[in-house]
């Protein structure tokens, strides 16, 4: 049996400088592969499949819940007629309307989120978010001007890739240091952030998100989340969430029995600090947010195996 699926599932474990809705992409086209070589298996043939590709799929990038979102949409699909002797249709059929619903709840995101900003704006945002890039570039198609305020993102830049992206589409973009962004929220009046997940109760975002909505708030900036439902985590699939240390050498190629580099690109952050956030349903406060995802269904069977 080949295995381009699990291939794939490797290269996106490896990558670490795309962003979480190019790394879903990738994994969307992992899960049509996987469904393509497994097409006319019975259902006990295709749960040891499937068991596979989950754990290929929620260990490579442990910290994007997209993942587990993805993973959780497919077994509910393995669930839906389990006396039924083949599941392959309603996997299929999970996945369609998984990516459906990620076209969707992208371009609804970005729509409301473009609302936002007013012509001479000064945008301040962090890291490099698809959803974010992407109401910026739609701000200025609707012929507002406005300036941006990019961080470098260390150690892999994503945030220079951002500003440069920006700039490139006419945007007056400031780009500044990772450590100097607490001082530049002041000089903005919008901050527009995207997300690796959403749990209850906080948002998880590039290590300084943090300090930056602490700012935020003491300044009186409104800071507001990009994040579709495919990042939302209830509480059964948090403990197979986490965020994952990478490799010293992205800081450093210097070794010393003395020097202990800590590497983590992900911190989770109060959603009380987040003024609102913007998802395909809409402009959400934190306490709202919290309640949807507590109505979150979630795979029992997912849930088993991954413990």
């Amino acid at each position: 049996m080949s295995h381009d699926w699990m291939s794939l599932l490797r290269q996106i474990g490896r990558d670490h400088r795309s962003g979480a809705s190019m790394l879903l992409g990738q994994a969307i086209e992992a899960a049509r592969l996987f469904l393509v070589e497994t097409r006319g298996l019975s259902r006990a043939r295709l749960t040891a499949p499937l068991r596979r590709f989950t754990l290929g799929l929620t260990q490579g990038q442990p910290s994007l819940a997209p993942f587990l979102t993805l993973a959780n949409a497919m077994w509910q699909g393995l669930e839906k007629h389990p006396a039924a002797p083949t599941a392959w249709d309603d996997l299929h059929d999970a996945l369609v309307e998984y990516v459906d619903g990620i076209d969707h709840g992208l371009q609804a995101t970005v729509r409301e989120a473009a609302r936002l900003v007013r012509p001479r704006s000064i945008v301040l945002t962090y890291s490099n978010s698809t959803a974010v890039r992407m109401t910026l570039q739609r701000a200025l198609a609707s012929g507002r001007r406005f300036e941006v305020i990019c961080s470098e993102s260390r150690p892999m830049n994503e945030g220079l890739a951002l500003a440069r992206k920006l700039a490139r589409s006419g945007i007056p973009v400031h780009l500044v240091v990772d450590a100097a962004m607490v001082d530049w929220v002041g000089r903005a009046d919008l901050v527009l952030l995207g997300a690796d997940a959403v749990l209850p109760g906080s948002v998880v975002n590039k290590v300084g998100t943090y300090a930056l909505l602490e700012a935020a708030a003491r300044s009186h900036v409104p800071a507001y989340v990009l994040a579709d439902g495919s990042k939302w985590l209830p509480d059964r699939l948090l403990p197979f969430w986490r965020a994952r240390e990478e490799a010293p050498r992205e800081i450093t190629a210097a070794r010393d029995p003395n020097l202990h580099v800590h590497n983590y690109y992900f911190e989770p952050a109060p959603l009380r600090l987040v003024t609102g956030l913007i998802w395909d349903g809409g402009l959400a406060a934190p306490d709202q947010v919290t309640k949807r995802i507590a109505r979150l269904k979630v795979s029992l069977d997912l849930v088993r195996f991954l413990r």
